[in-house]
């Protein structure tokens, strides 16, 4: 593991004291020792308020000393220094005098005019040419140094032994250094910063899956084929996660329920991809198996984030997800608004301004003397409505299920409808409250994409899909509906 800088080291222990995160599963996060943990936090509490001491972060000036000496040593050091200057004045004046016995017998023979030099003979003009000629002659013919060849000049060389010989008056070049290829980088020991979901590939180093499990998961035409196309997609990219990454993975249903498989956002090393996997893959396929095994981890009450009241569905969860800091959230939701009345508590509506009494026949299914009744002209009215709204060849043929599933989307109903009478959810003044809680400013709001994974024939409610698309369009992100699984 890399040597952690002071800033990091920080950072770990605040971050464990704030979120009030154990000291083993910090430790298990960022890969660290339980000794180590423990000096950080010990040097901490006991320096820590050093920063608000004055003078911090002056340099201080640290006073020079000089050894004192004494009346000996000066005495001593004092005739020491004044017998070398005599040693060295007594070299110098030796050394002159010698250099002059040397050069005295030079300069009188120098003196001296030599009997047979040409400039001192009484021949004529004309010897004394011939006698240059031959002496030049005579010095031609004696071998030149590279010192006298380099003084007579580049035009004299070239005259005798040509342009070639020009080469030797150039000084020969450095020899350059061979250049050293740089080996390319290793792409798997670098950090990563892309995650790949559902075909696309993300920027991103933190992300979130938050997985809708509701028990309405399971319901409606080819609900588990379905709810095992979503489960496989957060499978797929959990597993090409990098090991540099980081993950965490929120389960959330009704209203204001959810799990998630840690308090912090987890390192996606292998033991903690396996949890995930194992969560995934237990949830199962029936309802049954999905209300025990989606509340196994870390439930609700022991998390970080506690959404405000009028906080619910959807929004609940991303919430949750939001409070782990990520880059990425990936919402696969389902058709939420078709939760259980009666399996909600009470306290769940709070914040939304619904009234008590009507919520109270509605979580008792409603008045069982009263049987449902629809005129004709609303069930007329109902069907061009919904094929005024849809693709014909989405449709289908029988006129009487055009008519249920208008009537199902109306808030209306037949027999079934009204067993599971539903509450009308507020949702733009849910969108308003669920702005309000969050903890982050409009910058620092992640990249969040929605895939609505929904029955056939079956949207969200006007305010909640319209909301939902505003959500994600300001924070860089998509909204899909019913998405293509690979």
């Amino acid at each position: 593991m890399p040597e952690l800088s002071g800033e990091q080291k920080l950072r770990i222990v605040l971050e464990s004291i704030i979120r009030k995160v154990p000291k083993e599963e910090q430790c298990q996060k960022y890969g660290i020792s339980e000794s180590d943990f423990v000096s950080w936090q010990q040097h901490l509490t006991q320096n820590g308020g050093k920063i608000f001491e004055p003078g911090f972060g002056q340099p201080q000036r640290i006073a020079q000393t000089t050894p004192k000496t004494g009346k000996g040593t000066k005495f001593i050091l004092t005739t020491s220094l004044l017998l070398n200057i005599a040693l060295i004045t007594v070299a110098i004046v030796f050394l002159i005098f010698d250099s002059k016995q040397a050069t005295t017998p030079n300069l009188v023979a120098e003196s001296v005019p030599v009997e047979e030099s040409p400039l001192h003979s009484a021949q004529p003009d004309n010897d004394f040419s011939m006698i240059e000629e031959s002496g030049s002659e005579a010095k031609s013919d004696e071998p030149k140094s590279d010192v006298d060849q380099l003084l007579t000049g580049p035009e004299a060389v070239t005259g005798q032994t040509g342009e070639a010989d020009l080469e030797m008056l150039l000084a020969k070049p450095l020899d350059l250094p061979t250049p050293q290829v740089i080996p390319p980088v290793d792409t798997l020991t670098d950090l990563s910063s892309e995650v790949s979901f559902l075909g696309q590939v993300y920027e991103g180093r933190h992300v979130v899956y938050v997985l809708d499990v509701g028990d309405y998961i399971l319901q409606g035409e080819g609900a588990a084929q379905r709810f095992e196309q979503m489960k496989d997609a957060v499978l797929s990219s959990l597993v090409t996660l990098s090991p540099n990454s980081y993950f965490n993975l929120v389960l959330y249903w009704n209203l204001r329920e959810t799990s998630a498989l840690g308090k912090t956002i987890l390192k996606a090393s292998r033991e903690n991809i396996k949890f995930a996997i194992d969560w995934i893959t237990g949830l199962g396929s029936t309802i049954e198996d999905l209300k025990e095994n989606r509340n196994q981890f870390i439930p609700k009450e022991l998390l970080y984030s506690k959404p405000l009241p009028g906080v619910v569905g959807p929004w609940y969860g991303l919430s949750i997800g939001i409070s782990f800091d990520p880059d990425l959230i990936f919402v696969l939701a389902g058709n939420n608004p078709s939760f259980p009345v009666a399996a909600v508590p009470k306290s769940h509506f709070n914040g939304l301004e619904l009234n008590q009494r009507a919520l109270l026949n509605e979580s008792k299914g409603g008045n069982s003397n009263l049987s449902p009744t629809i005129s004709d002209l609303t069930r007329q009215t109902a069907i061009k409505w919904l094929t005024s709204m849809e693709n014909p060849a989405s449709l289908p043929e029988n006129e009487l299920e055009i008519e249920k599933i208008a009537l199902q989307r109306l808030g209306l109903g037949d027999n079934q409808a009204m067993a599971n009478a539903q509450v009308t959810i507020p949702w733009e003044m849910v969108f308003e409250n669920f702005l309000s809680s969050l903890e982050v400013n409009a910058q620092m709001i992640p990249q969040s994409h929605f895939f609505l994974c929904l029955p056939p024939h079956v949207r969200w409610p006007h305010d909640l899909f319209n909301t939902a698309t505003e959500f994600a369009e300001s924070s860089r992100g998509t909204l899909v509906e019913n998405p293509r699984f690979p």
